[in-house]
């Protein structure tokens, strides 16, 4: 037993009749398949029935005057529903903009607050000097490793004949006839010199001017013997030369040159070379990282990356919103001209519900096709469904412009 809506028209026209001769409805899947048959398939006759098929849609959404008071009711329901959500989204729309804009503040403060940590941080920028400084230094400590091992012999194994004592070009190679333990004296004896320089350095690191008092003074008190021992050495060998009539004695060290050479030679650059050994060994210390500052460098870097983050969702936030108000904006405007329509006898064609029967009745159309033309059915299917999208896209385009 055949459906309703699957029993035959009693028609050969391709006019679109809403019942059959028994009173059924007939289906627009039902009606695709008699214009097919009536067609013979052809989509160049196509249109007359997608035409026909339009005036069906349009006649059974006609509604009485309770019906369209209704349809005016509900929409304007679904108006007062879509406001309140705009203002909703609007609402959100201002606090989240304003939790973006905090987010920005708070990005710059703590860009501010890195800049000046590394700036407070920073080792100075005097690179030339640095360069120069140790350079001198590392000569200075040189010179005076040779001028102590040089008067230091002298002071103790006395100063040779037609030697200044203080600057002996031979003092190694003397040593070296003298036995190891004399090397190792004239090696190490500099050593003493050069870790009283260190302790200066680390004195005043720590601010202890006494103790930096105390190690000068040393000094200058150990200068003073071996000048002094220097001093009387060249005059007894001018005495014994007989370039001299005159025994030493102890006053004439304040007359003697080589005394004050060897405090100006050794005392005087050997102050010299601790206050440049301080200068390179506090800038290599400035110059180094400081750990606690690079924790809190990492820690910053770390909040401005937080921050960024929570900037770029705030950011995505407004954009879904705005999209979500663009979209309500669009509804608004739409059902606001069909309530307009509505009220002034012009029933607005829901777009949706119109391809949605377009869509029925190509199915009877393709369906009938594949059954009756199987050899070119794919041919006649693609060029109903070319006609049928141009159709369709038309009357929307239509539709657009007369709302």
């Amino acid at each position: 037993m055949e459906t309703p809506a699957e029993q035959p028209l009693d028609h050969n026209t391709d006019n679109l009749p809403v019942l059959n001769n028994q009173g059924w409805k007939v289906t627009y899947q039902h009606y695709g398949r008699v214009a097919a048959k009536n067609m013979n398939a052809n989509a160049s006759n196509l249109e007359s029935s997608l035409d026909n098929v339009y005036e069906r849609f349009l006649n059974e959404q006609k509604l009485d005057e309770d019906g369209i008071k209704q349809r005016i009711r509900k929409l304007r329901e679904e108006l007062l529903q879509k406001k309140n959500q705009k203002e909703g989204i609007n609402t959100s729309l201002l606090s989240v903009g304003q939790q973006k804009e905090a987010v920005e503040d708070r990005i710059e403060r703590l860009e501010i607050e890195k800049v000046n940590l590394k700036d407070n941080g920073a080792p100075a920028g005097d690179d030339l000097s640095y360069i120069i400084g140790i350079f001198i230094t590392v000569l200075l400590t040189f010179y005076l490793f040779v001028f102590y091992s040089s008067s230091g012999y002298s002071a103790f194994y006395g100063v040779k004949q037609g030697s200044l004592g203080f600057i002996n070009p031979n003092v190694f190679a003397e040593a070296q006839h003298k036995g190891g333990g004399v090397i190792a004296l004239i090696i190490l004896f500099p050593v003493i010199f050069l870790g009283m320089g260190f302790l200066i350095h680390d004195a005043l690191s720590k601010k202890k001017y006494l103790f930096i008092s105390g190690l000068l003074v040393f000094t200058l008190i150990a200068d003073s013997i071996i000048g002094y021992k220097i001093a009387q050495g060249v005059h007894n060998n001018e005495f014994n030369a007989d370039l001299t009539k005159d025994q030493w004695e102890f006053h004439m060290v304040f007359a003697d040159i080589n005394f004050y050479l060897v405090l100006a030679l050794g005392f005087v650059v050997y102050m010299i070379w601790g206050a440049l050994l301080h200068y390179v060994l506090h800038k290599h210390q400035e110059r180094q990282p400081d750990r606690a500052q690079e924790i809190r460098l990492e820690n910053m870097d770390r909040k401005i990356t937080e921050q960024r983050q929570a900037l770029l969702e705030h950011q995505t936030k407004i954009n879904e919103l705005k999209g979500e108000a663009a979209v309500i904006e669009n509804e608004l405007a739409a059902k606001e001209k069909d309530v307009i329509g509505y009220e002034n006898g012009v029933i607005p064609v829901n777009i949706s519900l119109l391809q949605s029967s377009i869509g029925e009745f190509m199915m009877g159309w393709f369906s009938y096709t594949n059954l009756m033309y199987p050899v070119d059915a794919n041919k006649r299917t693609a060029e109903a469904k070319e006609k049928q999208k141009e159709w369709l896209t038309n009357k929307i385009l239509s539709l657009n412009q007369e709302h």
